[in-house]
């Protein structure tokens, strides 16, 4: 990528560099001013908001005036200075050295006789205090008007009538000073404009250095500060105004030298997007090129920090939003779930009233900013926020259009809006990019093993809920050859994902793992389908995670014949395969009611339904025999697929071993065979009770003992033959 170049905010100072069309403006004041035969002084006034370019107006009169050299320019700015005491000196300082560089005046050594006057200027100031205003404007009235200064007043007067000199005085940057300092520098202005062969531009904000001075000449009509500039500027010029077509221009080819650094091409579509939704919004605001400079410098640092992270038109827009409206802007930040997602019908039927609230926060943000015309400001949030269309009017979207929104990268997504305000990826998340270049990376893989899985070097237990979210959304787009890859990367990686137990199926980033794995052998042909599950079920590293690769599988329902799934003999081909790599995993675990508890059950089902049961009896056994206490840890992890939890805290109850555990375990084992386990476990069987032995009553897991026996009590000889055969 190129080089980053931020826009500078410097002025401008040749006709070459005239971008606004106002060197015109600048040369016929030069010439009003140079070609006066009038000897006495003129005081113009150059008004402008903060940012409209007065300062390059400025340079444009200053070179227009070098045509003619009769004209000695003196630069002051007193911004430069940092009080009242050092303010004034630094005036007459700087007029000293205009004229003492003048070749013809500079004979006469006006400069000194100038500067003599700043000492006793300066005097006055530090004596009378800075708050004491009215005795400078008395003191300086003495000294520009005593005996001594009248003398050296006329002979700076005649030497300029001599040598046909005028001079400019241009004074810049008043609207920044403080208040005291305005007022000093307007007393020194009215005390000293009545030279003759002189002339002075102030350039100011007219609103700031009125409402200023206003404080100091207060009327019945509060225009106090708007009568005294009249008193003192004869020539009031308002900068020629800039056209929005022109300044939105300006602004839109700084964007387009952003875009261009960035190595950021917008389709069509996009730029046509932010164009409309810009000119709505931010053509009455963009009203200086320092605003339009302003703009394109957040977005020469926002746009190549997330290139690749959000969509690109969303940041530009709420970039403006930051730089033109501040107001809404916070307002967005601050209320993430106000603007977010959208009002689904299934579960925001009564949302007027929250409809009412986000309608006055919009409203009262709008208002702190001034907005004098609302609706375009209510379109942009319409376009970037859909929640909004609901709130300003009556669409609402379905639930699928989250998932659109997330696949754009948009700002309305829950996963995405964090980054358009914290510039950069969040802990947690996964980075788009990054995400891009791993599917690239494990597709170019000529072997994926478990030391050479660029996935599992990418995943950690942070990032994994994040990067299994995005890879499933990207598993739509992704071809055979992709999908073939990624999911024998994603199952060579299976003991790197968390697997916190849960109130739901599917919910931890285990098993959307697993249903990844799922999506991603859909994308194949059928005729690979079968082979793909099963490279799959073999490679992965967890026997948990290939039981959750054959549950969340396609298959084949009977009365939906037209599904695209595995057919019930593919299923028993994959189910096989499975059986035999369980089998091999428990032939290398020393007890597997220790090793594998959550998932011990399901794999006692699947060697069962796969005729491998004797495989998980016989370890059982051997298990037992070694350690009788094993009994309740059988009894328990059967248990595990009937987890029942506290509805209002969330934490898992014990759950009881009832008719469904018995019914499963006696599958296995012969009930006769648990019951002498037990009597041998205990020194004898636990005594009936007429009520079903309640786990929560209970502090450990040995109550399942009894609840096995009630159970076995109350079960019929045929159903004992049933459950048996």
């Amino acid at each position: 990528m190129e080089k980053e170049k931020y826009s500078s905010d410097s002025p401008v100072h040749a006709r070459s560099d005239d971008r606004f069309s106002r060197w015109a403006f600048a040369e016929r004041i030069a010439k009003v001013i140079s070609e006066r035969r009038d000897p006495g002084s003129l005081t113009i006034g150059l008004y402008g908001p903060w940012g409209d370019g007065k300062t390059s107006v400025l340079n444009f009169i200053e070179a227009a005036t070098k045509k003619n050299d009769s004209v000695i320019v003196v630069r002051f700015n007193p911004w430069l200075f940092g009080n009242v005491e050092s303010l004034l000196p630094g005036f007459f300082n700087a007029l000293a050295k205009a004229l003492n560089t003048d070749p013809i005046l500079g004979k006469e050594k006006l400069g000194k006789t100038v500067r003599k006057l700043a000492p006793g200027v300066g005097g006055v100031a530090s004596m009378a205090g800075i708050p004491g205003l009215e005795s400078i404007g008395k003191a300086m009235g003495t000294l520009f008007h005593g005996p001594d200064l009248m003398e050296r007043r006329n002979r700076i007067e005649k030497a300029l009538e001599k040598a046909k000199k005028r001079v400019l005085v241009m004074i810049d940057d008043m609207d920044r000073l403080e208040k005291a300092e305005i007022q000093v520098i307007f007393k020194l202005v009215r005390l000293v404009a009545d030279f003759n062969y002189t002339a002075y531009i102030l350039a100011f904000d007219k609103e700031i250095i009125a409402a200023s001075l206003s404080e100091n000449y207060s009327d019945a009509h509060g225009k106090s500060g708007e009568q005294f500039l009249e008193k003192i500027i004869q020539v009031p010029l308002h900068l020629p105004a800039i056209p929005v077509r022109e300044l939105r221009s300006f602004c839109f080819q700084g964007v387009n030298e952003v875009l261009r650094i960035a190595e950021i091409e917008l389709s069509e579509q996009q730029v046509q997007a932010f164009v409309g939704d810009f000119t709505r919004a931010f053509d009455g605001d963009l009203t200086t090129p320092r605003k339009a400079r302003l703009y394109g410098n957040i977005l020469m640092f926002s746009l190549p920090i997330l290139k690749g992270e959000v969509n690109p038109v969303d940041l530009m827009l709420l970039e403006g939003m930051r730089v033109f409206v501040p107001e809404l802007y916070e307002t967005v930040r601050k209320n993430k779930d106000t603007f977010v997602g959208a009002f689904y019908h299934s579960i925001h039927s009564d949302s007027e009233p929250e409809k009412a609230r986000i309608k006055e926060m919009i409203d009262s943000a709008l208002k702190r900013a001034g907005a004098k015309d609302s609706s375009g400001y209510i379109e942009l949030l319409k376009n970037l926020f859909p929640k909004m269309h609901a709130v300003y009017g009556n669409m609402h979207y379905r639930d699928d259009w989250g998932q659109k929104w997330h696949e754009g990268q948009r700002i309305c997504a829950e996963g995405y809006f964090d980054r358009y305000f914290g510039y950069a990826v969040p802990k947690g998340d996964f980075s788009d990019t990054k995400l891009n270049t791993l599917i690239v990376d494990i597709g170019d893989a000529e072997a994926l093993t478990p030391e050479n899985n660029p996935l599992a070097a990418a995943i950690t237990p942070e990032n994994a809920e994040s990067l299994i979210h995005k890879l499933r959304i990207k598993a739509k787009s992704l071809n055979a050859a992709q999908s073939a890859s990624l999911s024998l990367a994603v199952s060579l990686a299976a003991d790197k994902y968390p697997n916190p137990e849960g109130m739901f199926l599917g919910s931890t980033p285990h098993q959307q793992a697993a249903i990844l794995v799922s999506n991603l052998i859909q994308n194949m042909d059928k005729s690979r389908r079968v082979s793909q599950a099963i490279e799959c079920i073999r490679c992965s590293p967890e026997p948990g995670f290939q039981l959750d690769v054959f549950k969340f599988l396609e298959k084949g329902e009977k009365d939906k014949p037209e599904k695209d799934a595995f057919t019930e003999e593919e299923v028993d081909v994959i189910g096989e395969e499975l059986a035999r790599c369980l089998e091999a995993f428990i032939q290398a675990t020393d007890d597997i009611t220790t090793d594998a508890t959550r998932i011990a059950w399901y794999i006692s089902y699947i060697l069962d339904e796969y005729s491998r049961k004797h495989v998980f009896e016989r370890h059982i056994r051997e298990v037992l025999k070694r350690d009788k206490s094993a009994i309740i840890r059988l009894l328990d992890v059967y248990t595990r697929n009937s987890t029942v939890w506290e509805g209002e805290s969330g934490v898992p109850v014990p759950p009881d071993f009832e008719q469904d555990e018995y019914n499963r375990l006696t599958r296995i084992f012969e009930p006769e065979f648990i019951l002498s386990t037990i009597e041998s476990y205990l020194g004898e069987l636990p005594t009936d009770q007429e009520d079903f032995p309640q786990a929560h009553e209970h502090n450990d897991r040995s109550i399942l003992l009894g609840q096995f026996v009630w159970l076995h009590r109350r079960a019929s000889p045929k159903q004992r033959d049933e459950e048996t055969e």
